[in-house]
């Protein structure tokens, strides 16, 4: 049995499969390398580790990187981790090279906050986003009834930094939160239209379209069961209280007899209930109407209720 791709999986990949433009590039490398990157020195000079579990998303970077930075060593590679859950990490290595890739990015390492130079234009704030993405993001998927899309961060005053790089956005405003999970700092939407709008800004159309698709599907699905308990709350309490205008008219009918009543319209009315129990204040109107050729309104037919209450009451 074919495992169900996630969300967060089908987002990602279609992020590795679009075309960008070049400051888009360097902005996404930059994002990645800053979340996932982790630089180690030895004899040999300074190494850069990329790491990742998805295949897609190491292929992506691994080709970046190649194709500007042809000098750099960079290899691939991945780990099988055996535990409760069998999971594969994907390696992206650069032993040489790593200083031109880093002075080649705006990136830096040791500092938490975004250079200013990805804030100056929103292709460049889109690029880096998209790198954080994939880097650190997820989306629940929009079957569920919890919408949620978020990054996730080891560093507080990184998570602060990505906050304040989303009211960069001028496109559409967004209202991103930040909240602290156990030893994670997280960035966070939880309305579905932002997210969807976020999914669009990222240009990720696909899955924009399918979580919409799906968000429609599931406000539809809801409104009509909202609709049915309406319909059935208004029904039963249609019944209820028929139930005890029709006690009403038994009691007048035991004590002075339906055929005594001098008001036609209220003894007409009094035999309609009986007959049609089920019928609204609407729907009784129309028969009235019709029995004495006559226009009778709703507000007629409440009006004459309240009669037939008072007129029971008083025996």
């Amino acid at each position: 049995m074919l495992e169900k791709i996630s969300f967060t999986k089908l987002i990602k990949e279609e992020l590795t499969t679009n075309t960008y433009k070049e400051s888009e590039i360097k902005s996404l490398l930059a994002a990645f390398i800053k979340v996932n990157g982790i630089i180690s020195f030895s004899n040999d000079g300074e190494k850069l580790t990329l790491k990742t579990e998805n295949a897609n998303i190491a292929k992506f970077i691994y080709g970046l990187l190649k194709e500007r930075y042809p000098r750099a060593i960079v290899s691939f590679s991945f780990v099988k981790v055996m535990k409760l859950y069998k999971s594969t990490s994907y390696l992206i290595n650069i032993v040489s090279g790593v200083e031109d890739i880093i002075k080649g990015l705006p990136v830096d390492l040791l500092n938490s906050k975004i250079p200013y130079e990805l804030h100056n234009k929103e292709e460049k704030v889109r690029g880096y986003l998209i790198g954080t993405f994939l880097a650190s993001g997820s989306c629940n998927d929009p079957h569920t009834s919890n919408y949620h899309l978020e990054f996730s961060f080891n560093d507080e005053e990184y998570a602060t930094s990505i906050l304040r790089l989303t009211n960069k956005i001028k496109s559409t405003i967004f209202n991103f939160k930040t909240i602290k999970r156990r030893n994670k700092y997280v960035v966070y939407l939880k309305r579905s239209d932002q997210i969807s709008d976020f999914l669009a800004f990222l240009n990720a159309n696909n899955s924009c379209i399918e979580f919409e698709n799906i968000r429609m599907d599931r406000d539809f699905s809801n409104t009509t069961n909202r609709l049915m308990n309406c319909d059935s709350y208004n029904f039963k309490k249609t019944l209820d209280i028929a139930n005890k205008q029709i006690e009403y008219i038994k009691l007048i009918d035991e004590k002075l007899g339906i055929d005594n009543i001098q008001n036609i319209k209220l003894k007409t009315l009094c035999k309609l209930r009986i007959d049609n129990p089920e019928a609204n204040y609407n729907e009784l109107a129309s028969l009235l109407s019709e029995e004495l050729e006559e226009t009778i309104s709703k507000s007629n037919v409440n009006h004459l209720m309240i009669k037939i209450k008072k007129m029971a009451e008083s025996f």
